[in-house]
């Protein structure tokens, strides 16, 4: 039983470190790139960025997420089969997006939807194997790449920030495609997914409307305010969002597989508590830094930032907050309640955006929409995951 207990903690302690690794690179760049890319090119970035997420979650028809609790038989299959269809909707995407958007920004979210996806797979494919130490390698690769290409390629050639992040994405690709080849980690067949439709119809379109709603602002952000405004908006999402993400995504496929065996909707209410208390002091910080720290943080052209952290601040406590009773309802395949909930969360998000686009002068504040609706849709699972227990 202690050998049990240490090992579990050992790999949440292993994952956790490789994420805050990641996001220490992240953060340590981030002065640099500020001063490297303008403010528009990171609302170029944002944008591309937007698109990319909505379009990973349906490109492999969640299948990632299936192999967390697929039979052994199975998981080459789906490793391969979740590629296919990646490859599919990403051509497919293509097409559409080239109506709307530039060469570079097609192929910069074309190529970041295969990088997510496939990555994704076989992250979810070895840490389901309990192999920590290749999923934390993996962790700290993917940002350390990222964050290579983008500090590196304008000092050589002028290129904007949209262009560098297609250059990462492809060599994840090769990357990735090379390991998986080399290893075997995949099984030419179309019946392995036929098992798992519950994650294509049910967890397929709740992950969609999540990413939407999530990228929701971004749009929001261009029209109402201007690609100006949504660099900014960038800055926060990159400093805050993706880190929150990728720790929240780790916790959650840790919670996966432990409820896999289990019925403990107790412990994921206790998490899910435990998180929020714990978490709750450093997001207040964000509430009382001054200007000057974020200007010698990020550079002058970023003046009236602190805004945008300050408003969105406590949305990203309550993501943070969710893996563990989000995680027990998956892991019982009742992803249902989480796309019902989800529809919920953007009408109250569309609804306030429209509201507070009437009556603010500042449209700045209309972002007030989205950690009210992440407050509710957050704590809403915890509820739901409360009356489980009883």
């Amino acid at each position: 039983m202690m050998q049990r207990l240490v090992a579990k903690y050992q790999s949440i302690g292993l994952i956790t470190a490789s994420l805050l690794v990641g996001a220490v690179i992240t953060f340590t760049a981030l002065p640099f790139l500020t001063r490297l890319y303008s403010v528009h090119d990171f609302g170029a970035y944002g944008i591309a960025l937007a698109v990319v997420s909505v379009l990973s979650t349906i490109a492999n028809l969640r299948l990632d997420q299936a192999l967390l609790v697929a039979e052994e038989s199975d998981k080459k299959s789906l490793m391969f089969e979740g590629a296919i269809f990646s490859l599919a909707i990403s051509c497919v995407a293509a097409v559409v997006l080239s109506f709307f958007f530039e060469l570079s920004m097609v192929l910069a979210v074309v190529s970041g939807v295969m990088a997510n996806t496939l990555i994704q797979s076989l992250y979810n494919y070895q840490f389901a194997a309990h192999r920590e130490f290749f999923c934390a390698g993996l962790n700290i690769f993917r940002s350390l790449i990222v964050v290579a290409v983008q500090l590196s390629l304008p000092l050589v050639l002028s290129i904007s920030l949209i262009n560098s992040y297609n250059v990462s994405s492809v060599l994840m690709v090769l990357a990735v495609f090379i390991y998986v080849l080399k290893h075997q980690l995949y099984q030419v067949s179309w019946n392995a997914f036929k098992g798992y439709k519950d994650f294509i119809y049910s967890n397929t379109p709740h992950a969609l409307l999540n990413s939407f709603s999530h990228n929701l602002p971004y749009y929001a952000v261009s029209h109402f305010v201007g690609v100006q405004a949504m660099g900014f908006y960038a800055i926060v999402e990159r400093t805050l969002r993706v880190p929150i993400n990728l720790i929240s995504q780790t916790l959650r496929q840790f919670f996966i597989r432990k409820f896999k065996q289990s019925d403990a909707a107790q412990d994921a209410f206790k998490s899910s508590v435990l998180l929020s208390l714990v978490s709750l002091p450093f997001f207040a910080i964000f509430f009382v830094l001054p200007e000057s720290v974020y200007l010698l943080i990020f550079g002058q052209e970023w003046v009236g930032i602190s805004h945008y952290f300050a408003i969105l601040a406590l949305g990203y406590w309550a993501i943070f907050c969710n893996p563990p009773s989000s995680a027990f309802l998956i892991a019982k395949r009742n992803s249902q309640v989480l796309f019902k909930l989800q529809i919920i969360e953007l009408i109250i998000k569309i609804g306030l955006f429209a509201v507070l686009n009437f009556y603010v002068e500042n449209k700045i504040y209309m972002l007030l929409a989205v950690p009210v609706s992440l407050i509710f849709y957050n704590f809403a699972i915890l509820y739901v995951v409360w009356s489980a227990k009883k």
